[in-house]
């Protein structure tokens, strides 16, 4: 099947922060309407994120090929800190690269190995697979911190 024209595929993603816009300035702040754990972590498995991604306290699969790095999301609360920032991390997740991650890759970047930061999955993922996505994280970090998202 010929892939969709741009228009066509950035349409659910129109209607979903159309639909999601209102619920930023509700207390409590931005949420999906839904999101399936179970889901989210099959969406994780098919979106490869687990080619540099570990949950803390969730078993996964081992990826397909090596790991290029591993950083564990959960384990440690650093930058997503609240529900917003877990959507920011997945949709832009150019916005903070930790130092960890910048002294791994420079010796890779050197001799061209490996790219600088997270590929760009919103060109790839639809808007139920973020929806799903975000639910299983936000689970994970939850079940991981008691100050996360408070």
């Amino acid at each position: 099947m010929k892939n969709p024209s741009l228009p066509v595929r950035v349409l659910p993603w129109l209607c979903l922060l159309g639909s999601i816009a209102p619920l930023a300035a509700a207390p409590g702040g931005f949420r999906f309407p839904g999101g399936e754990v179970e889901s989210g972590r099959e969406a994780f498995i098919a979106l490869n994120c687990l080619q540099c991604h570990t949950v803390a306290k969730t078993e996964l699969p081992d990826p397909k090929s090596p790991r290029r790095i591993e950083l564990n999301l959960a384990g440690q609360v650093r930058f997503v800190k609240r529900y917003e920032d877990l959507v920011v991390a997945i949709t832009n997740p150019r916005h903070v690269v930790t130092e960890q991650y910048r002294a791994i890759l420079t010796g890779a970047e050197a001799s061209g190995g490996i790219e600088p930061v997270m590929p760009d999955l919103t060109r790839d993922m639809s808007a139920r697979q973020l929806m799903d996505l975000t639910a299983f994280l936000d689970a994970a970090f939850r079940a991981s911190h008691e100050t996360y998202d408070k």
